[in-house]
């Protein structure tokens, strides 16, 4: 018969290991965890090195149209998908179409031959920004324009010296100038509003790209639609992050006609490959 000494010696070691891995286990110090989970598996320069290896890998061609026809065909392909399929992706259409609204705030004469016009305007609904217009004293007939998109300009934003001063530049030869604000810069100087904010955008389903192209295309379509401008002579220009965005607008909006960024740019591989 199966003895009672014989449950007891086959069950003492079956509890003992039941137990013994709780008490084991138990015995762990918060320092021998972090001792564990502090070893070297793999060196930061291996991450990096393999993160930039996997996005160059999946970096795209340039376009490779051998004629103008060719080239024009392929720029409209890319445009709409970059437009639906990228930056405004997860964006109401609503918002994305929406007519301009901007709101005459008053115009301030200098009496030296320009004059500045105060604008308030909504990028998205209940998202409002602000934009002075530069305008020639004498304005005559159709006249060229200019959008004049802000960097990295610090607390100034559309304020600081030389945005200025090349749009007063502007209006003296004949010229409206539009010198938008930036998020985060000028009267826009919440914490709110800093750039990388955007990111919150990704979140909900949004590519927070939308919303900077939103807020300079807002810009456009007021100079495009101005009563004295002439739409064939329609320009964007500016420096640093607004040498970045006069490339992006001017890529993706075909009423720019002549686009002058300075500065602000350079190839996803670069920037990719200059990352520590």
């Amino acid at each position: 018969m199966f003895s009672f000494r014989r449950l007891y010696l086959l069950g003492l070691p079956l509890l003992t290991f039941v137990f013994a891995p709780g008490y084991v286990f138990g015995q762990s110090e918060p320092n021998e965890i972090s001792q564990v989970l502090g070893e070297e598996i793999l060196a930061p320069s291996v991450a990096v090195h393999q993160v930039k290896s996997y996005i160059l890998s999946r970096v795209a061609p340039p376009p490779s149209a051998t004629n103008a026809q060719q080239w024009t065909e392929q720029a409209k392909r890319l445009r709409q998908h970059l437009l639906q399929d990228v930056v405004f992706h997860g964006w109401p259409d609503e918002w994305v179409n929406a007519p301009p609204k901007f709101e005459d705030l008053g115009v301030i004469e200098t009496g030296q031959g320009y004059r500045l016009r105060k604008l308030r305007y909504e990028i998205v609904p209940v998202f409002q920004s602000v934009a002075i217009l530069y305008e020639p004293e004498k304005l005559q007939g159709k006249v060229p324009a200019i959008l004049n998109v802000n960097g990295h300009v610090g607390p100034p934003g559309k304020a600081v010296e030389y945005e200025q001063k090349r749009c007063i530049n502007f209006a003296k030869h004949g010229i409206l100038a539009l010198n938008l604000e930036w998020f985060f810069f000028g009267e826009l100087r919440q914490e709110g509003n800093q750039h990388w904010y955007g990111a919150h955008l990704d979140l909900v389903g949004a590519n927070g790209l939308g919303i900077f192209l939103l807020e300079m295309r807002r810009g456009l379509d007021y100079l495009y639609n101005h009563p004295s401008v002439d739409r064939s002579r329609l320009g964007v220009t500016s420096l640093s992050g607004g040498g970045w965005q006069t490339i992006f607008l001017s890529s993706l909006d075909e009423r720019v006609k002549a686009a002058v960024p300075v500065a602000g740019y350079s190839p996803v591989s670069t920037k990719v490959e200059a990352r520590k």
